[in-house]
């Protein structure tokens, strides 16, 4: 483990969509407490770190600086990008990532880079005391899935213009908060705010559109939809809901290696 590399995931240029480190690790995953270490030391939102078992396949593990994560798209996708520019990987070959919750695949598309994951469906519930006050927004709609509440509020500026209590949302029973609009020059738009796992916004979450995506497709009818997420750096993608999978696109870009970065 001597080499992090930095990739913007769903980023048309260097500095926008979601970074994510890279680690190889050709002599097999370190222990979970030296790579914890590694991801605090890093700073980023996550590191991937990647075990080599065919040419095709991976092993993987995520951690962003505070706790290890059972899933996380941005940062699959962010390694794909890596092994197919500068890892020599073929571009025509598909990876499986294995990982703690089953197997992802990605595979290379025009303009970018797609992940295929499971989806995970929300069930509409009363939104939890304080939710209303931490996010500072009316809640037009409250779900949740396993591990996080997703809000709909009423408008893209109410999404855009949102000034969260961190520390109140970090209180509340869950992983993370998917807060979500229609329009804004795509289907919809969405924030993601996981301060629990010490990253107060994530600039671009995947896994969040595994929820996004049924949820929108049921209210715009549509299967394949255009999603932008309004973070600082911002991103962009493609949704597709396909029955109990959702493949997810963008574009990716290598940045370098981070202890050769100013």
């Amino acid at each position: 483990m001597t080499e992090i590399w930095l990739v913007d995931a769903f980023a048309d240029a260097e500095f926008r969509g979601n970074p994510a480190g890279v680690v190889l690790c050709p002599d097999g995953l370190p222990p979970a407490d030296r790579m914890q270490g590694a991801a605090r030391a890093a700073g980023l939102p996550t590191l991937a770190f990647l075990h080599r078992l065919t040419e095709d396949r991976y092993r993987v593990r995520w951690f962003t600086p505070g706790k290890e994560l059972n899933i996380c798209g941005h940062a699959t996708v962010a390694s794909a990008c890596y092994l197919h520019e500068a890892g020599g990987v073929d571009d025509a070959l598909p990876l499986v990532f294995e990982t703690g919750a089953g197997e992802l695949y990605t595979h290379r598309v025009d303009g970018g880079f797609a992940i295929d994951l499971p989806v995970m469906r929300t069930v509409p519930i009363t939104p939890p005391p304080g939710l209303e006050e931490a996010l500072g927004v009316e809640v037009t709609a409250c779900e949740r899935a396993e591990d996080d509440i997703l809000v709909e509020v009423g408008s893209v500026d109410d999404v855009a213009s949102l000034k969260p209590d961190f520390e109140a949302l970090a209180a509340i029973d869950c992983r993370g908060h998917v807060v979500t609009a229609r329009g804004g020059g795509a289907d919809f738009v969405s924030r993601t705010f996981f301060p629990a796992l010490g990253v107060d916004e994530d600039q671009v979450c995947v896994s969040a559109h595994c929820k996004l995506a049924p949820y929108w497709a049921e209210r715009t009818d549509k299967k394949t939809m255009s999603a932008l997420q309004l973070s600082e750096r911002g991103g962009r993608l493609s949704v597709t809901l396909a029955g109990d999978r959702v493949l997810v696109a963008g574009p990716a870009v290598v940045r370098g290696r981070l202890d050769d970065l100013p």
